[in-house]
């Protein structure tokens, strides 16, 4: 048996086993389909009237995603030097820059935005706190990787500025600071886009902006404001993946 034949036979076993597992889930979807026909046909037409109750939480959703990735920035630089092989100053340093980076990754943003509002309340901070922790992860692996990969190519000129008297940390910020910082920039503009369409699902635990608004809506059954607020958030999410695009293409071309 070819290999191709023996990757499929395990696909497929593998697609048998799950739909054995929530199979009666699936059945009872597919019978719940004329309900929800039913509901999105009652979201019909938005309620336009709410759009300019809207404009504080959808700013405030912007808010926090911009200050979220802004938060975590300052705190990713330093950790991705320290969790890159050839900068970081020591074992120890590495062992636990990894670790801090795995797990601030590893554990789901909405999840975080529910330890936080628990930690400091309900609003819009618990969700600024769940965005930046979650992006120290994702972040810090994408600097990391960034500063392991460009590194090579700028060894010499780095030996060369330390012999000619620079210490270690000014060689990395002169040296190797130019090379990866359109990276970094290309990074950070994309997340905070993530970062704001992330930010209206967090209202869902009760973590500010747009989301929470949704979620009040949903609750009451109000199903043409629902639409509204989701043409709202669909409307945001244009705008802002247009701008995020054009930032990341002016960062690439400076690379």
């Amino acid at each position: 048996m070819r290999h191709w034949q023996i990757v499929l036979a395990l696909v497929g076993i593998l697609l048998v086993w799950c739909i054995t597992g929530i199979g009666d889930g699936l059945l009872k979807a597919v019978n719940g389909l004329p309900n929800a026909a039913d509901y999105v046909l009652g979201m019909w037409p938005p309620d336009l009237h709410i759009l300019p109750n809207l404009v504080e939480p959808l700013i405030e959703t912007v808010q926090m995603g911009v200050l979220g990735v802004a938060m975590a920035s300052i705190v990713t630089v330093p950790l991705s030097f320290c969790a890159a092989c050839e900068t970081s100053p020591c074992r120890l340093a590495y062992i636990l820059s990894k670790m801090i980076i795995n797990i601030c990754r590893s554990i789901p943003t909405l999840l975080w935005a529910i330890i936080f509002v628990t930690m400091v309340g309900l609003g819009p901070a618990a969700g600024v706190f769940a965005l930046m922790v979650h992006c120290v992860g994702a972040l810090g692996k994408y600097f990391s990787e960034s500063i392991e990969s460009i590194y090579p190519r700028v060894v010499e000129v780095l030996e060369a500025m330390e012999v000619d008297g620079a210490g270690r940390a000014r060689a990395l910020v002169m040296g190797l600071g130019p090379a990866i910082s359109p990276l970094f920039s290309s990074y950070i503009a994309y997340y905070i886009e993530w970062s704001i369409r992330v930010g209206t699902i967090l209202g869902l635990v009760g973590a500010g902006g747009l989301g929470l608004r949704l979620t009040m809506s949903i609750r009451m059954f109000r199903r043409q404001e629902t639409s509204a607020i989701v043409l709202a958030i669909v409307v945001m999410v244009m705008v802002i993946d247009a701008l995020s695009r054009v930032a990341r293409k002016r960062i690439l071309e400076m690379m």
